[in-house]
């Protein structure tokens, strides 16, 4: 699968004198970066190009047991049970497998 560059742009003020934009982009986002001044709006502003950030990676999921769910315990109880049980804990009812499940998941 190829990688798909992304790039983030940022207004940072008028465009200045010069190579003003350019050196403020730069000191801003490094030298990767592109300042660009679009001269087409009065006053002229500058736009900063560059790379995005790595997001970071997603947190890996752990999976629970909460019990089992019934209609006076749907989702929301559920839910509740798993983040009682578990640090920061989300719950729903599933029923794919049989009985009315509670499962939960969590931060490992």
């Amino acid at each position: 699968m190829p990688k798909v560059e992304a790039y983030c742009s940022e207004g940072i003020g008028l465009c200045g004198k010069g190579n003003e934009c350019e050196e403020k982009c730069q000191a801003r986002h490094g030298p990767g970066s592109q300042g660009s001044c679009d001269y087409i709006i009065k006053p002229p502003l500058c736009t900063c190009y560059y790379d995005c950030p790595t997001p970071p990676p997603l947190p890996k999921l752990c999976n629970g047991g909460g019990g089992l769910c019934s209609y006076s315990c749907e989702d929301q109880c559920c839910s509740d049970r798993c983040a009682t049980k578990f640090s920061q804990g989300r719950g729903y009812c599933d029923d794919s497998a049989g009985p009315w499940l509670c499962q939960c998941q969590y931060p490992c």
